[in-house]
């Protein structure tokens, strides 16, 4: 007769296993769908930020590209040898000389027009291929009905059209082989009447493989209407080649953007779409990350989490036969378990250490981006400053050759100038003092006033203000005195004083204005920078001290106002609001009055 003894405690042990068992698959399983869950969010984190960069780089591109295009086409226009064959057609071969001139320089350049009022051609230039020579065709033709010929008669004196990516057309026929085609065109006057219009077409090929290469993400191009422009190495056009974006990508009309600068993300897709600006027109485009790109939900990620999870649930076995032993044994048990735990935990620590690491590389891409904005500032400013003394030593030059020929250069006349030259030349290297000593980081901190800051940015903007007739007013009720780095707070001045001229000259506002306001309230100093600009839009508010958030069309990098809040919090322990008020936008810096202040 068997042992009910014996029975019971089977079944005891065997319920007891099992439960074990059950427990540990549970345990396992949840820590895999967490590792699951923070592989994801990781990810996606990563793609935001990478495809955000992405996007800005791509439109920065763009901007360079059109602005180079746009430049090279209105020096043509009022070049003394195509004015001179405007006047009179008489000088068609200096025209003629010009244009050959112009096309040798960029071999990027398919053709070049000059298309009369009427629609026929009067002088053109062509280039069969990138780099290839270029000649005089034998026929010149009608462009009475292409649109961009029509479009650009609308426009005003010095107004640039630009054209759609297309095919390119001749005789009223695609050409083939294909060629993709992008124009940007302006109106010829003469004593204010309409003459023609002058056009470059450029091979779009080479500029947009440019311009969509990228090692982590494929870039596809449409249009408002959802046409897709470029794909998968090819160009499309809705006229000849017509194909929608929603065949290719998993997106909605309305999930499109409307707006320059307006942006549509989905992460779970892995993709993102902006507007973008090109010219007069708005392009769409939209990056999806690669199948095989270092962004993607890594694959040794999930087979690592897949091969734990198997070993762990094979341990469960011989752990549940461990915990099922006697009592004797349990203590062992719940020492290996800690073990486990502790593991567990260093690894969560190692994931918390890595994503503090990327917030730490996110702060410094920030920050190289600001120095590389006030590194553009510094050389605008650097040129504004140089113009006028390098315009005067060039007529000095041009004089003592003039005076040199003629016999007339005698001693005490030249020294004369000379000097006048090494005066011109001594203010140049005042300038790059003065730039110097501005952008040089301060070594330690130390006791300055507004005043001083204002008038170290003055010394930096103040020629580039008053060439563009921008009156500055600087009031305090009494002396404002701070501790810390007098360049770093310079620095915050320089961004809400240019970002006002910025608006102020983009808006054309007729007698531009700022002013900088001091005063104490309580324990507080409330510093005021104030434009006539016409203010913010309301929905920009709140977003405008968030990095990479910019209100200018194309200049713009999102970071000036972001170190000015991170400045003003960090290094000095105030704070900075934004307000509109009945004629333009106004920055309040409010900083703490120091015990040092008050006693003096």
């Amino acid at each position: 007769m068997p042992d009910l003894r014996v029975i019971s405690r089977r079944k005891f042990t065997t319920v007891l296993a099992l439960s074990f068992f059950v427990y540990g698959v549970i345990l396992m399983l949840s820590f895999y769908l967490f590792s699951h869950w923070l592989i994801d969010k990781k990810e996606r984190e990563k793609f935001r930020s990478e495809v955000t960069i992405e996007a800005i780089n791509k439109e920065r591109f763009l901007n360079l590209y059109l602005g180079k295009l746009s430049r090279s086409l209105l020096s043509i226009a009022y070049n003394p040898y195509f004015t001179s064959y405007i006047a009179d057609p008489s000088y068609i071969n200096s025209a003629e000389f010009l244009f050959l001139t112009i096309m040798l320089e960029h071999d990027d350049y398919m053709q070049l027009r000059f298309i009369g009022a009427d629609g026929r051609e009067r002088l053109r230039f062509d280039r069969d291929r990138p780099e290839g020579y270029p000649y005089k065709p034998a026929r010149l033709q009608d462009k009475s009905g292409r649109y961009y010929f029509r479009e650009s008669l609308k426009l005003k004196e010095g107004e640039i059209h630009t054209s759609k990516i297309d095919y390119n057309i001749e005789n009223g026929k695609v050409v083939h082989p294909i060629v993709p085609v992008f124009r940007v065109s302006t109106p010829i006057y003469f004593r204010g009447k309409l003459q023609g219009v002058l056009t470059i077409n450029t091979f779009a090929q080479k500029i947009i493989e440019l311009f969509t290469s990228s090692p982590s993400f494929e870039t596809v191009i449409f249009d408002r209407e959802g046409y897709v422009i470029y794909a998968d190495g090819h160009f499309y056009d809705k006229e000849y080649q017509p194909r929608k974006i929603t065949e290719l990508l998993p997106l909605h009309p309305a999930d499109l953007p409307r707006k320059a600068k307006e942006e549509y993300i989905s992460e779970k897709d892995r993709l993102y779409v902006k507007a973008m600006p090109m010219g007069t027109r708005l392009i769409y485009v939209a990056f999806r990350l690669k199948p095989d790109t270092a962004l993607t939900l890594k694959k040794e990620d999930y087979q690592a989490a897949g091969l734990m999870l198997l070993i762990l649930i094979l341990l469960a076995l011989p752990l549940s036969w461990l915990l099922s032993r006697p009592t004797e044994h349990m203590f062992e048990i719940v020492a290996r378990q800690r073990q486990e735990l502790e593991e567990l935990t260093h690894t969560l620590e190692d994931r918390v250490r890595q994503k503090t690491e990327e917030n730490a590389r996110k702060d410094r891409l920030i920050i190289h981006q600001a120095r590389l904005a006030e590194l553009g500032e510094m050389i605008g400013n650097i040129a504004h400053q140089w113009r006028h003394p390098l315009t005067r030593l060039s007529l000095l030059l041009q004089n003592i050759k003039a005076l040199s020929h003629k016999g007339r250069l005698d001693g005490e006349r030249l020294e004369k100038m000379l000097a006048t030259a090494n005066e011109q030349i001594f203010f140049m290297s005042d300038t790059i003092d003065n730039f110097k000593d501005f952008y040089k980081p301060a070594a330690e901190s130390g006791d300055f006033t507004l005043k001083e800051a204002y008038e170290k940015v003055m010394e930096i903007i103040g020629y580039d203000l008053k060439h563009k007739n921008i009156t500055v007013s600087y009031h305090e009720q009494e002396p404002v005195r701070f501790h810390g780095k007098l360049n770093q707070f310079a620095q915050v001045l320089l961004n809400l004083i240019g970002n006002a001229r910025d608006a102020l000259m983009e808006r054309n506002v007729p007698h531009p204005a700022i002013r900088i306001e001091a005063r104490k309230e309580g324990e507080h100093w409330l510093i005021e920078v104030t434009d006539n600009a016409g203010g913010i839009p309301p929905e920009h508010l709140a977003k405008i001290f968030e990095p990479y958030f910019s209100t200018k069309a194309e200049r713009g990098t999102g970071v000036g106002l972001y170190m000015v809040k991170t400045i003003i919090e960090e290094k000095f322990g105030g704070s900075v609001r934004v307000e509109n008020d009945q004629e333009g936008a106004r920055f309040t810096l409010i900083l703490p009055v120091e015990e040092s202040t008050k006693e003096s």
